[in-house]
């Protein structure tokens, strides 16, 4: 028959019958044809199938999450599948949950530390007010200070007379 003469002619071996059937394939086209279908097996056979496929609602999916969540408390899955998307949804909530907690623990109770009061969620407010606000005297000087003490001759009182004649009595005789 035509089948058996191309496959005598091309070279093709028995397993793939289907391309044989075709009279009107170029030896190009069927060396590519049976080199993918012999291919495919192995590739099947390598897949490891380790179960991490997607299966269950998104994690967007917030009111089927939920289901699957309470489900976990309520009631009994019944097959791994199930247990497995269970967890994955609790999971989702637990996590939320946490770091909620967290985060109300540091508001409510927060650190000492300077770097927490410059950095934490709450100095953010005034930062944004200072920042178009007016601003608050800065810590150190801009400028030279004037006092009304003459400091060469207090230097010259305390050095002659080893106390201050114009700051009063230290004696314990007046008490």
């Amino acid at each position: 028959s035509q089948a058996s003469c191309l496959r005598a002619l091309y070279y093709l071996p028995a397993a793939h019958p289907q391309v044989a059937t075709r009279s009107t394939m170029s030896v190009f086209a069927a060396t590519r044809q049976v080199s993918r279908a012999a291919r495919a097996p192995a590739v099947r056979i390598a897949r490891r199938n380790l179960g991490d496929s997607v299966t269950g609602p998104g994690a967007t999916d917030i009111p089927a999450n939920l289901k699957y969540a309470v489900g976990f408390f309520t009631k009994s899955p019944m097959s791994y599948g199930e247990f497995k998307q269970q967890c994955v949804s609790l999971r989702l909530f637990a996590f939320a949950g946490v770091t909620g907690a967290c985060v109300l623990s540091l508001m409510l109770n927060p650190p000492k530390s300077s770097y927490w009061v410059r950095y934490s969620p709450t100095y953010l407010f005034s930062y944004i007010k200072n920042s178009f606000a007016g601003s608050s005297p800065p810590i150190f000087l801009t400028e030279k200070v004037e006092h009304e003490a003459n400091v060469p001759a207090i230097a010259n009182e305390l050095i002659s007379t080893r106390r201050l004649l114009s700051a009063g009595s230290d004696s314990e005789e007046e008490h």
